[in-house]
């Protein structure tokens, strides 16, 4: 059994211990797997014991089953060069640039070890059908949600933003959603950072029939009540930087896939706005 798959699997309650663990966990399973229940919790700052209900409530044959399960998934994903790769920590600390370039080098790297395209096409396919999308998330999802949106509009899309609303606006924003919309919601790294009325969100738009699509890092996974698609990417430094290149990339793969899945509608939407501005500029005063 994948540790993933035990994750996404899971139906009972997770701790806020468990979700560090967990996000630990999937940010570098590969580290994780030469590490000791001790050395795990120590980096999560928990006791060991809680390493091990958690390795027994996924599933595991305690904390030895959940590493043999780590130990297998590095051994089928990465060729031997790879793991040494990612053993190595070549980062040159008295360069903060080169750090940071490191940093986010590994990170759109890991996008492939938890994202395929085949969950990139079926995110696009959810907005393709959709009358209106909308774009739900608070702190720092703001740039790509405001990035996200621009590229839909652009492209015909009718998009609605709620970004650091309360419970009440976000009901207000979200009460003409129905069947034929969709949900972008974005959530990472820990509960604290989830926008106001995440799980009531969720349930409100499988209940009227909305198809709903979240954006996350290696928190996804714990999220509950679970979207139709999920599209979370990890990265192995995450504990330390919150810099959402991953999630950006996962959003620029979103719009690319939206363009080849349907170029008419991209070349339409372009044209009229180019249409628009010249009209617009034409007619100042």
């Amino acid at each position: 059994m994948k540790f993933r798959q035990a994750v996404e699997n899971f139906r009972g309650k997770l701790t806020g211990s468990d979700r560090v663990l967990i996000s630990l966990v999937l940010g570098d399973p590969l580290k994780v797997a030469f590490q000791s229940a001790n050395e795990l919790a120590n980096r999560a700052d928990v006791h060991s014991s809680t390493v091990v209900r958690l390795a027994n409530k996924l599933g595991f044959d305690g904390f030895p089953g959940l590493k043999r399960a780590l130990h297998q998934e590095a051994r089928t994903a990465f060729d031997p060069s790879d793991r040494i790769r990612r053993r190595l920590n070549k980062a040159d600390e008295s360069s903060s640039l080169s750090m940071l370039i490191q940093s986010e080098t590994r990170a759109i790297e890991a996008i492939r070890e938890t994202l395929s395209q085949q969950e990139i096409d079926a995110a696009a396919n959810i907005l393709l059908q959709a009358k209106q999308i909308y774009l739900v998330g608070r702190g720092s999802a703001a740039p790509l949600i405001i990035h996200l949106e621009r590229r839909l509009r652009r492209w015909g899309f009718q998009a609605i933003i709620s970004l650091n609303m309360q419970k009440r606006d976000l009901a207000a924003n979200v009460i003409g959603m129905g069947e034929q919309d969709a949900l972008i919601s974005f959530a990472f790294q820990a509960p604290t950072s989830l926008h106001a009325g995440y799980s009531a969100l969720l349930k409100h738009a499988n209940s009227v029939g909305a198809k709903s699509i979240v954006i996350s890092d290696s928190f996804g996974p714990t999220l509950r009540p679970n979207p139709d698609v999920l599209l979370s990417v990890g990265r192995h430094d995450e504990a330390e930087l919150s810099m959402r290149t991953g999630p950006l990339v996962v959003c620029e793969a979103l719009a690319v896939t939206l363009a080849h899945l349907s170029p008419a509608r991209v070349v339409k939407g372009s044209e009229t706005l180019e249409k628009l501005r010249c009209a617009f500029r034409n007619n100042e005063t």
